[in-house]
């Protein structure tokens, strides 16, 4: 007596079910991390865009941009970013920052830095990684605030 089988055994179709669950988590954890990459390198990449519209607007007018508040692109910057160039992300917010030392100072005018505000502790990891040797940065709490011109008039 000749025995056909038609279909698969539960067993059978608990063993794909396992392998494909296990492929979606492998795919879903490196979607993750891309897209945090992506991130840090859109951070990064304003971060130096906002650098060099500094420097150029420094070159032509021969001051640096005014402080102005997270999120809101200095008005004499404006002009040396791309059209559309927003200071706040859905992920982070940018703050253009003069620092000026306790009790001011001769050095208070050229203490200058990026800040980089975001919750996600993952894209701040990357970023760190990213920036790594680049120039001198810190971070509070978070915070990463990108140094251009350090109290000693180098970065």
């Amino acid at each position: 007596m000749s025995r056909t089988r038609r279909g698969f055994t539960f067993v059978e179709m608990l063993v794909v079910m396992i392998v494909l669950g296990l492929l979606a988590a492998l795919a879903t954890l490196k979607y993750i991390d891309m897209k945090n990459r992506a991130l840090t390198a859109q951070a990064a990449a304003d971060m130096d865009a906002v650098r060099l519209a500094a420097y150029s607007a420094w070159y032509e007018t021969g001051t640096w941009p005014a402080e102005s508040g997270p999120g809101i692109v200095p008005t004499e910057m404006a002009p040396y970013l791309a059209k559309g160039f927003t200071f706040t992300r859905p992920e982070y917010t940018l703050d253009w920052e003069n620092f000026v030392p306790p009790g001011g100072g001769t050095s208070a005018g050229m203490q200058l830095g990026v800040v980089i505000t975001s919750s996600n502790s993952r894209m701040q990891l990357a970023l760190e990684q990213t920036l790594g040797n680049k120039g001198p940065f810190f971070i509070t709490g978070n915070d990463l605030t990108f140094v251009l011109i350090g109290p000693d008039g180098r970065s």
